[in-house]
């Protein structure tokens, strides 16, 4: 389904749809439709990160940018 993200930096949106779509622990199998991802940057990279209510499980992303 398509949402409109007017308003929205691309940073924001990417954690946005993060949060949409893995909502399951890899790890555990947890459903957590409530996941709230993280997000970082240095500059450099953006790391995304959400942490399982259940089993304690780190999921992460991470992103480079060219230098």
């Amino acid at each position: 389904m398509a949402t409109s993200n007017r308003g929205m930096n691309p940073l924001d949106a990417l954690r946005d749809r993060y949060a949409e779509v893995e909502t399951e622990c890899p790890a555990c199998g947890y459903e957590d439709d409530d996941g709230t991802w993280v997000g970082e940057t240095d500059g450099a990279e953006v790391r995304y990160e959400r942490d399982c209510p259940s089993c304690g499980k780190v999921t992460a992303h991470t992103i480079s940018f060219g230098r």
